[in-house]
């Protein structure tokens, strides 16, 4: 074996690295290594804050605050009409599984509901996770927008199987692309990382009926900036590692050039087979 791999690199050599996780030891982990942030947000307020954190975060690392960049969930329901959307939203509901979508949230959690009647509301006093659920309700009841309501298991579980704390806007393309239009100009997102509702008629929805709109409002590129090129020329304007990142530092082709240097100035025997492999 002549090399670390076995396999060829990239022409990025290092993949783009996506981080998910906004808590203190998340950002503090993302300002370092992250290139790309998955976000968890309720709404384009929530999101305006973590985004501008964690930008502050990125420039004490030396970084340029820019190069982190941010991409929130949304599952969208989209219709040609509102009417359409609706009747798609009711369609999901009809089949959405509210056992599922509790198992999701104790996934998420660690905290196990299955003690609590489906349907009766939920007494969390004596639970030493208390706070954490309610401030878990807070959140969805901002991202709902409704009247302060009792959460039974049932009411959590629906919730999190039509899209948990991720927005769901439900209306036309159009209306849809107003929610979008906001978190871009309010959270200063990126771009967005769009959840299906079915398989393949999401996509078909997103594809037919939300880019040609997005587009329209010059909010979606037309294309790549790099045709050809790679995710991070087209992401960042780079093929690899920005300079000023972390990562940029660790070259296998330094790292073997330096060992060359060090082993002449040690005044060893250098094989020249491992010399010329490091230079080429």
């Amino acid at each position: 074996m002549s090399g670390r791999s076995q396999v060829h690199p990239s022409p990025q050599r290092t993949p783009v690295l996506f981080q998910a996780g906004t808590s203190k030891l998340g950002t503090a982990f993302a300002s370092k290594h992250a290139e790309a942030i998955f976000l968890n947000c309720v709404n384009a307020s929530q999101a305006k804050k973590v985004i501008a954190d964690m930008r502050a975060a990125t420039t004490a690392q030396g970084r340029d605050p820019h190069s982190l960049k941010f991409f929130p969930c949304f599952m969208p329901f989209i219709g040609s009409d509102t009417e359409d959307a609706k009747r798609k939203h009711d369609l999901a509901k009809k089949f959405a599984d509210p056992v599922a979508g509790l198992a999701q949230f104790s996934g998420y959690t660690g905290i196990d509901l299955a003690s609590f009647p489906l349907d009766e509301p939920m007494d969390l006093s004596s639970m030493s996770q208390a706070m954490a659920i309610q401030a878990v309700f807070r959140s969805l009841e901002a991202s709902e927008g409704e009247e302060k309501q009792l959460w039974t298991p049932r009411r959590l579980g629906m919730r999190m199987a039509l899209g948990g704390l991720h927005p769901c806007p439900v209306g036309t393309a159009s209306e849809v692309a107003d929610v979008i239009q906001e978190w871009i100009e309010e959270a200063d997102i990126d771009g967005c990382n769009i959840g299906s509702v079915t398989n393949p008629g999401s996509w078909t929805d997103v594809v037919d009926l939300l880019v040609p709109e997005l587009q329209r409002r010059g909010l979606y590129w037309d294309e790549y900036d790099v045709p050809g090129g790679t995710f991070r020329e087209n992401l960042l304007g780079s093929k690899e590692l920005r300079p000023d990142h972390y990562g940029s530092g660790f070259k296998w082709k330094e790292h073997a050039v330096c060992g060359v240097k060090r082993k002449r100035e040690l005044g060893e025997r250098v094989d020249s087979g491992i010399e010329d492999r490091s230079l080429t």
